[in-house]
């Protein structure tokens, strides 16, 4: 799978730029709005729209 542009944080629905992918996995990120940095707090785009 290919990094994603930016994630969506489930907490405050902002998406954030500041993440980073490890082997194919999120390993880390941060909501400069909210400051979630659970990785489970996250989603790319097209996962929220499956969610719906």
């Amino acid at each position: 799978m290919d990094e994603p542009e930016y994630l969506i944080c489930l907490q405050c629905e902002t998406p954030t730029y500041q993440f980073e992918y490890v082997n194919g996995k999120l390993a880390t990120v941060v909501c400069n709005t909210c400051g979630a940095d659970d990785p489970s707090d996250f989603m790319t785009e097209a996962e929220l729209e499956e969610e719906v």
